[in-house]
């Protein structure tokens, strides 16, 4: 026996340089795409289920709530149920894994990019529309990453340099708004660069009817007038400038872009998914990928098998859930109107205290399980109906805590007794979607043009026609004309986001976005107590959300992190 160096003892594709991977277009294009697989999908990375949210909408087991908690330590540390913020060991790649999150994973795909954009030289054997391409997703997703961290760390460092091990690391902690500005020259650059739709390019027909997924020129779009708007609403702008009111001038930018993405939905680009079909937004009861929606224009990569999350603890025990049962808020459910498009504390609502749950917003009964709500189709007897009375079967640690279950992401068919949770179908959360553009449309332009029939210039939307949009597609009528200043109207935005986007992980960064966090009003979650009978009920308060200081507006940032280098700062308070 000994050894040799044959050809065939060498490890496979051992002779292939770094410049022959970036030289051509297929496999430079491999190396971009295995960048899509760093967008973290909150579905798959929370091992108990709807724990994405951390803001007032849900209540459940004390274990679970460690950002609830206000302990963000254990957050940055890598503590498991948390992954979509941090995690101390991650993984990479198309598979699945506990093992990911936002920071590492974020840093380590804008390496990526910069590794890609120092190569672009190389790429001598591609047409000027190849080119383009992967130009356009390198940037996107370079402007992406440092985005997603941003939005919950703050001021942070702009990495657009590819570093060699030796380096000294320098790179300067940049302010809100300077951060912000590149982040929006590189989703501007991908603008620039990217097609509307990849199947009506030459490059894109290889994989003709199978670019759903990939990075778009509206993809881009959309993302600035989210950033935008961020930048512009009172959080990033107080940090800023010291006043924790709306930048006027940013809320033009953003509604100048959600403009232009609504104009790609008016050409057939994007398209509001039916009311009767609504669901399909989160979920399918068949094998298929869920999401595939005109709808959606951004989620994270379909991973099939491995895309199935964690559904049992949106599923009550009576019917083979685990514990950890996820419950909707009794303020949360307060935020869904009357029919007639009134707040249910309005005195002409109609909303009657012994019947709470009748007459109200469709996206109520079709968001949210209340009691004696089919849970399970393959029984007749009583156990096929939620029990969420005081002390009734379906409330305790266990299950319900607030009277409420969530059903926006769930059949009533995933059940051990039905027996089609295993094989029937995936859930998906959005990460943007068309409704949410039109929303971004009228915050922006209330505030930028001072109130609901202020527009964009080029526009022929007012911000109330936006929300509108949004609202008649729920079969709920347009925005009360009580409501129709500048102030009540940004009142009734805010609500529309919570109703229309409830439970798809916005919730706690709008009330940040917002700079009202800290504020009672929203760290309070309280519970409906209630009879079996119905015959009366009572909200009660079960516990507040740890967020008293200025400091729970920003994760702290990971000790060797700010260890690395005089520049970096920790954040204020950590």
């Amino acid at each position: 026996m000994y050894s040799c160096e044959k050809y065939l003892d060498k490890t496979l594709k051992a002779d292939v340089t770094v410049n022959q991977v970036f030289s051509t277009f297929p496999s430079f294009q491999g190396f971009v795409e295995k960048i899509y697989c760093d967008i973290i999908d909150f579905a798959t990375m929370s091992r108990v289920a709807a724990w994405w949210n951390y803001g007032d909408d849900i209540y459940g087991i004390s274990s679970a709530t460690v950002i609830q908690d206000g302990n963000y330590w254990t957050v940055v540390n890598g503590y498991e149920w948390e992954q979509y913020v941090y995690t101390s060991a991650f993984t990479r790649g198309c598979t699945f894994s506990w093992s990911r999150g936002q920071w590492n994973n974020g840093w380590a795909a804008i390496r990526d990019c910069n590794t890609a954009l120092a190569h672009i030289k190389d790429l001598v054997d591609a047409t000027d529309e190849e080119k383009n391409v992967i130009k356009g997703q390198v940037y996107f997703f370079r402007g992406y990453f440092h985005w997603q961290i941003m939005k919950q760390w703050g001021n942070i460092p702009y990495a657009d340099t590819l570093f060699a091990p030796t380096d000294i690391m320098k790179i300067p902690q940049l302010t809100m708004f300077e951060t912000g500005e590149k982040v929006l020259a590189d989703l501007q650059k991908a603008v620039d660069l990217l097609p509307v739709d990849w199947d009506a390019t030459v490059v894109g027909q290889p994989t003709l009817g199978n670019n759903r997924g990939r990075l778009t020129k509206g993809k881009a779009l959309s993302f600035m007038a989210e950033a935008q708007l961020w930048l512009g609403s009172p959080l990033m702008n107080g940090v800023q400038t010291g006043s924790y009111t709306y930048n006027t001038d940013y809320c033009k930018k953003a509604a100048a872009s959600a403009w232009e993405v609504i104009k790609l939905a008016n050409q057939g680009v994007y398209a509001l998914e039916p009311w009767p079909t609504y669901s399909n937004l989160f979920k399918t009861d068949n094998l298929t990928e869920p999401g595939r929606s005109n709808e959606v224009i951004f989620k994270a990569p379909f991973l099939g098998e491995t895309s199935r999350y964690h559904v049992t603890q949106m599923v009550l025990s009576v019917i083979g859930g685990e514990v950890g049962y996820t419950g909707p808020t009794q303020n949360y459910v307060e935020l869904f109107e009357m029919k007639n498009g009134l707040p249910i504390d309005d005195p002409a609502s109609g909303f009657v205290p012994l019947d709470p749950w009748s007459n109200r917003d469709p996206r109520f009964r079709a968001s949210v399980t209340v009691d004696q709500d089919r849970i399970c189709e393959n029984k007749n007897d009583i156990t096929a109906f939620a029990q969420f009375y005081t002390r009734g079967r379906d409330r305790g640690a266990s299950s319900s805590q607030t009277g409420f279950g969530m059903k926006k992401f769930i059949f009533s068919t995933w059940n051990l007794s039905d027996n089609k949770w295993g094989a029937s179908g995936f859930t998906c959360v959005p990460i943007l979607r068309l409704a949410e553009i039109y929303l971004f449309y009228a915050e922006a332009a209330n505030e930028a043009y001072g109130g609901p029939s202020g527009k964009d210039p080029s526009a022929n939307l007012t911000a109330l026609d936006a929300i509108n949009k949004v609202r008649t597609r729920a079969n709920m009528p347009g925005v009360n004309a009580k409501f129709l200043n500048q102030t009540d109207f940004r009142a009734r935005v805010w609500n529309e986001r919570a109703v229309e986007l409830c439970f798809e992980a916005k919730r706690r960064d709008d009330l940040r976005r917002w700079h009202v966090a800290h504020l009672d009003k929203y760290r309070d979650l309280y519970s409906c107590e209630f009879s079996a009978n119905h015959s009366s009920f009572t909200k009660a308060y079960q516990r507040s959300i740890v967020f008293d200081s200025e400091k729970y507006y920003w994760f702290p940032f990971p000790p060797n992190q700010v260890l690395l280098y005089p520049g970096w700062k920790q954040n204020p308070g950590w």
